[in-house]
């Protein structure tokens, strides 16, 4: 017998890393609903464990990503470009206008804020940061609909990119980074505190900042342990060679065997951790953006000290909700200080928490995307597929 249904075809575009959780919660989410038709396209698929020795090799393996690209957006109804890939933008938006098909674009970084402004990996007026600042502005001008984590990013990046956003066709998905684990330890039941701070080492953390505050929580006779928790890299090795330099091998420790993509640091961080640590970076974007440790951290009910900026009050009372400082060493230092003794303001860490888990839920975030989807498809007409019983 024949049965209307109402599925829509959607073509997810781009990498997915093994730490972008948010990617990955988004193909579960469409992989289990019946409403929607999923099919994937990976550029680098074509790059996996390939030297590239010639253009020649780089032209022919592009052509194979611009076939594949160009015959399922043919028969997409949305093409959704996946979070952190905004250096495809330019290959997505021909496609769409090509075979007329509206674009999702989920940015999640500026590539221009990230790579020149933030990180310092290309440099400013070059010919590459040029190119990254025509791709972010395609991506927030020319797509249909926009999903991000914040309005206050949105509007940090109009300034530095000198551009405006249709903000009619922006959709606000918050953080969805986290855990149900309840803590399970006494305020410093060891006697000292434990200060526990994870990520990557980029300027955006400012982990100089926190080393040089722990210089002088030091000199200041503090009882503490420090547990800095990142990945196997160059600047993970970096910092253990800073941390030798100023003599802190006694309280400080670098690790990098636990993380929250196989759940075992959280389950560490509940159980040892008294005081987590957010950012403290120096750079325009620590002021704008949500870090994802914070939120994690919080999630936790893990008592918590990060920089005070704009981005957090788009969420938080900064005030009342947690704890927050200057981005210096003196600053983080003080407060540190304030907390062990007990003379820090209150704080209700499970009302926080239980404000997060509600803000930065999962089902928030596949709510957006429905939402999304669901405008970005209203004009489709039912499909008849045949049933066999």
């Amino acid at each position: 017998m024949l049965a209307p249904i109402n599925q829509a075809k959607v073509l997810l575009c781009g990498n997915i890393s093994r730490v972008d959780r948010r990617s990955q919660a988004l193909i579960e989410f469409l992989s289990s609903s019946k409403n929607y038709f999923v099919s994937q396209l990976c550029p680098s698929f074509y790059y996996i464990n390939l030297r590239m020795q010639s253009s020649l090799i780089e032209k022919v393996l592009t052509k194979f990503y611009w076939v594949e690209l160009l015959i399922k957006a043919a028969f997409t109804d949305v093409i959704y470009l996946l979070p952190m890939n905004t250096i495809f933008i330019k290959s997505t938006i021909f496609a769409a206008k090509l075979f007329r098909k509206k674009v999702i674009v989920e940015m999640y970084i500026s590539l221009y804020d990230t790579e020149v402004r933030d990180r310092k990996r290309v440099g400013d007026g070059s010919k590459l940061a040029k190119s990254y600042i025509e791709k972010d502005i395609l991506a927030l001008k020319k797509s249909d609909y926009l999903i991000h984590s914040s309005n206050q990013e949105l509007t940090y990046w109009e300034q530095i990119l000198n551009t405006d956003i249709d903000r009619k066709k922006v959709y606000i998905a918050p953080l969805c980074n986290v855990s149900c684990l309840l803590p399970n330890r006494s305020w410093m039941q060891d006697g000292k505190l434990n200060i526990c701070w994870w990520g990557t080492f980029i300027p955006l953390h400012g982990l100089d900042n926190i080393l040089q505050a722990i210089r002088i929580l030091r000199e200041r006779n503090l009882h503490f342990t420090c547990n800095f928790f990142g990945i196997d890299n160059k600047a993970f090795y970096d910092y253990v060679e800073k941390v030798r330099s100023y003599h802190l091998e006694s309280i400080v420790f670098l690790r990098k065997d636990l993380n929250f993509i196989n759940g075992s640091l959280p389950k560490y961080l509940v159980n040892y951790c008294d005081l987590a640590l957010g950012i403290f970076g120096n750079t325009d974007k620590a002021y704008h953006a949500l870090p994802n440790k914070l939120i994690e951290a919080l999630s936790l009910g893990l008592p918590t000290l990060t920089m005070n900026s704009p981005a957090l009050r788009e969420f938080f009372n900064p005030e009342t909700e947690l704890w927050t400082c200057e981005n210096t060493p003196e600053s983080i230092a003080e407060s540190i200080l304030s907390i062990a003794s007990g003379s820090a303001y209150s704080v209700d860490w499970k009302q926080t928490r239980e404000k997060v888990l509600e803000t930065f839920s999962l089902a928030r975030y596949t709510e957006v995307v429905s939402e999304v989807l669901a405008k970005a498809t209203n004009n489709l007409p039912k499909k008849e597929v045949t049933r066999f019983n």
